[in-house]
């Protein structure tokens, strides 16, 4: 059906492009550029009060890399429906997603999904606007499962790590349960097979994955300090506060994102929950059966072998960007037990992305910038 209606809203705007009523106005002359058709708004998420709104952008990429605004020659759709937008301007009432896309000549450009909440978590303010020196930290996760019995052995490490003032808060850790497809263990979930799969492609028990690009499978302490130090920084690029709440059945994670370097960057947010009891392979003391920081929900996966996060765009030095996130609750899972980790990457040369920060928040809660 979506095809259908998008074969009518491209013979609309060859109908325009004749000379025909458009609207409320008649488009003469319009110009016709062969190339890619794009389309961007403003933000991505909005509040659905009415009175918020988001600007569309519609634009063409030449042959020559050049880009053209063709936003009022070309047709704005919702999807499903017949005719297009009055103006490249979009508000609702009511909670949801809504999917666009746009037709310029005989050409269909990307589709693009605006998400509408009424109960947005509000961010804290930002205590130094003119700062841009972010305390940095690394993210480990840590490829595990309650029916491993070789995993207390790293378990032990990470105990340790976190009670090392030198080394506590230069990290963030997620505990990816996977091993033995989850039997008989209940911190497993399907984000963590998927993590997993893409991070751990050894298939090896424990493992630890040091941002999204280091893989080790050494379970000493010393091991482990000696990744951290070669990937340690003395500023981050980029600085993140959120907020997290429960909306319903999801809890909702608002996410602003400062720069202090330019570059083009990415965010995601995993919701991870503590205190799950499930009878540890191996064990040797009963803290090992309470496993923490087990990774629940992956929001923001570019695909089930890709979590580098959704698009923020480029950002230049001090400019912010945000995005908001809606994470389904299962009705296992304890809110009062549960953080979110909103991490963000950014691109190297090669375009390839890795972790440049990250932060807890947890749910019912807000962080602010971590400023050194």
């Amino acid at each position: 059906m979506r095809q259908i209606f998008k074969v009518l809203a491209s013979l609309a705007v060859l109908a325009a492009m004749c000379g025909c009523d458009r609207g409320q106005e008649q488009v003469e002359d319009v110009p016709v550029i062969p190339g890619r058709i794009t389309l961007t708004a403003t933000s991505e998420q909005m509040r659905s009060d009415g009175l918020d709104m988001v600007e569309f952008t519609v634009s063409v990429t030449d042959s020559e890399g050049a880009v053209h605004d063709v936003t009022e020659y070309a047709e704005i759709y919702l999807d499903l429906q017949k005719t297009p937008l009055q103006s490249p301007v979009f508000s609702t009432d009511k909670d949801g997603d809504y999917l666009f896309y746009a037709v310029y000549g005989l050409s269909l450009s990307n589709e693009l999904v605006i998400t509408a909440f009424n109960d947005m978590p509000e961010l804290p303010a930002d205590p130094q606007e003119d700062n841009v020196s972010f305390s940095h930290r690394i993210l480990l996760i840590q490829h595990t499962g309650a029916t491993c019995v070789n995993c207390p052995r790293m378990m032990e490490s990470l105990k340790k790590l976190s009670e090392d003032e030198d080394y506590s808060s230069l990290y963030h850790h997620v505990a990816s349960h996977s091993y033995n497809g989850g039997e008989a263990d209940d911190a497993y979930s399907e984000a963590a097979r998927n993590v997993s799969m893409a991070y751990n492609t050894s298939g090896l028990y424990p493992m630890l994955t040091y941002n999204l690009t280091t893989v080790a499978t050494g379970t000493d302490l010393s091991e482990i300090k000696a990744q951290i130090d070669a990937l340690r920084k003395d500023r981050a690029d980029v600085g993140i506060a959120a907020s997290a709440k429960v909306s319903g059945n999801d809890v909702l994670v608002n996410v602003e994102v400062k720069a202090a370097r330019e570059n083009d960057y990415r965010v995601a947010a995993w919701l991870l929950e503590d205190g799950i009891y499930s009878l540890q392979a191996g064990m040797s003391e009963s803290w090992h059966n309470t496993h923490d920081n087990a990774l629940r929900y992956a929001a923001g996966a570019v695909s089930q072998f890709s979590f580098v996060g959704e698009k923020l765009g480029r950002l230049s030095e001090s400019e912010k960007a945000g995005k908001v996130f809606s994470i389904p609750m299962d009705g296992a899972w304890k809110a009062e037990n549960c953080e979110v980790l909103v991490f963000v990457t950014s691109a190297d040369e090669n375009e390839n992305y890795d972790i440049a920060n990250c932060v807890l928040c947890p749910v019912g809660e807000a962080v602010t910038y971590d400023y050194l």
